[in-house]
């Protein structure tokens, strides 16, 4: 038998791995992606680094991950292949050893999270999925490899911002489990007891404390900011209707099979969906809570986890399905943990509460529903993937190559929107480009104050004008929109190519050359 998951482990991943580097290949990368590329490469140092992502509102483990990869070489190709990578060992690690039947560690593998977003999108969220499942694995004998545990939930915390919320719930789950945990199961009591070395156990939330204050303190933002600064405390019905409508999103991300496939979900065009999206979310919630009932610790996370996230989603920043793809991870986590989990008997013995009805009966509906889910994630999956083919996600990389056919690749550039061509800058494997908005050089995007808003035509011609002047020499126009037929005549400007109609509308670009002098 272990044999034989092995191999099923091993052919999945292999099958996964092929899928996911033809598809890869097909992806053109987009200023989020880029922008982690830009930082880790152009950060002079890890203290640089740490500096700079002041300004990201996320932890800087998957920046450090991409720092060494930058030095080998300047290709943004390297974090594709890193990233598919991290999502391979997941595959492989999740079907070698979660509790679930053959068909669900199918689903799963080819899954709109696993198999699209958190595999060809090449984000830092990818390394939180990643160290969940490693924190999965462990769990069965946690308090044999505490020490473990800690390391793990500690880079967990540094992933991303919704990552740290989902390891504040697992510690404080864990705590509860060691100081309340024995009361309730004798499993456990005896495990905990049988504990030589106790240091090792504190070392571990020891360990788990310093990943979430360090994530904490990295993630408070700089004084002059310029990014989400806003909070939303006041109590707003819409609003929090719009929060509870993501758990449907998370757990049945169904991808429109259309040309704005990404973020969309097909079941929100049925009016009958959207009449019951929201008592469909609140079932979600109260199903599981019954089915962690009797295991706390299960539970604990499960609605620390939930509730932190939507809380933050509602307090702080939206967010998109990547950010909403956490909800699915918590409960499915849950599912993962909830056998290993101690269990409160009410009274009873263990053996009353395993044979109970009740019990076996939201145990069978529990693998009906998630099989259910994650049969939804397969085709939310293989249509983001077959959209992905079909279409222009961004056209920067085009742009790129399109500069380095024509040899502009060494002219001075000027771009605008700043955030749109730093795509084309992580392609062009340039230092730096002229940003307008903000009146600066630069490659990845500072997102502070000095950043000024809608930047004129007008404007970006009299500074490319200027740069013009002082360099002499000709200046590439990068824009993310058009310039004018009289602007062009007046200015004496040349335009030379547009590239529109990607899936990230305002990644499509316009290139005008302005003469020297």
């Amino acid at each position: 038998m272990e044999n034989r998951n092995k191999h099923y482990a091993l052919g999945l991943t292999c099958l996964f791995l092929a899928i996911g580097a033809f598809t890869a290949s097909h992806h053109e990368m987009w200023r989020d992606e880029i922008q982690a590329w830009l930082l880790a490469r152009d950060s002079t140092s890890v203290f640089n680094l740490f500096a700079n992502l002041k300004y990201e509102g996320h932890p800087g483990l998957w920046h450090l991950c991409l720092m060494p990869l930058s030095r080998i070489s300047h290709s943004p190709v390297m974090m594709q292949m890193f990233h598919l990578l991290i999502t391979g060992v997941t595959v492989y690690l999740f079907v070698r050893y979660a509790p679930f039947n053959w068909i669900q560690k199918l689903l799963f593998c080819f899954g709109y999270f696993v198999l699209y977003e958190y595999a060809i999108v090449a984000r830092n969220y990818a390394l939180g999925m990643l160290l969940i499942t490693v924190f999965c694995v462990l769990f069965r004998e946690r308090y044999k490899r505490f020490l473990w545990v800690g390391c793990v939930l500690l880079l967990l915390a540094h992933t991303s911002v919704h990552a740290l919320i989902v390891t504040i719930a697992i510690g404080g789950a864990l705590c509860c489990e060691y100081v309340f945990g024995r009361r309730f199961s004798q499993p456990l009591n005896r495990e905990i007891a049988a504990i030589e070395d106790k240091r090792s156990l504190w070392i571990g939330f020891v360990l788990i404390g310093m990943g979430i204050t360090t994530a904490v303190l990295q993630l408070n933002p700089p004084p002059d900011t310029g990014f989400a600064v806003a909070w939303h405390f006041n109590y707003d019905p819409k609003r929090v209707n719009n929060i509870v409508k993501l758990i449907s999103r998370a757990y049945l991300p169904v991808t429109r099979p259309v040309f704005g496939f990404w973020g969309s979900n097909l079941l929100t065009t049925y009016p009958i969906f959207q009449a019951i999206q929201i008592p469909l979310c609140y079932f979600f919630m109260l199903f599981s809570v019954l089915l962690f009932l009797k295991r706390p610790t299960a539970l604990f996370i499960y609605l620390i986890g939930t509730f932190g996230l939507l809380t933050f989603f509602y307090v702080k920043y939206h967010g998109s399905i990547r950010h909403h793809g956490f909800l699915f991870l918590t409960f499915l986590m849950c599912c993962w943990i909830y056998r290993d989990s101690p269990t409160i008997n009410f009274g009873k013995t263990a053996q009353d509460d395993r044979d109970s009805v009740v019990s076996r009966v939201l145990n069978v509906a529990a693998t009906v529903v998630l099989t259910l889910l994650l049969i939804c994630h397969a085709i939310g999956g293989v249509i983001a993937t077959r959209m992905e083919h079909r279409h222009i996600f961004s056209y920067g990389k085009l742009t790129a190559e399109y500069i380095k056919s024509q040899g502009m690749q060494d002219h001075l550039m000027v771009g605008e929107t700043d955030f749109a061509v730093s795509t084309v800058a992580g392609y062009l494997q340039k230092p730096q480009i002229y940003y307008p908005r903000g009146s600066r050089y630069g490659s990845f995007v500072r997102w502070d104050k000095a950043r000024t808003h809608n930047v004129s035509n007008e404007r970006i011609i009299e500074e490319s004008r200027k740069l013009s002047r002082e360099h002499s020499q000709p200046v590439l126009i990068i824009l993310n929109r058009a310039i004018d037929a009289k602007l062009i005549a007046q200015h004496n400007l040349s335009f030379l190519v547009k590239f529109t109609g990607s899936v990230i509308g305002n990644e499509g670009f316009h290139l005008y050359l302005m003469p020297n002098g």
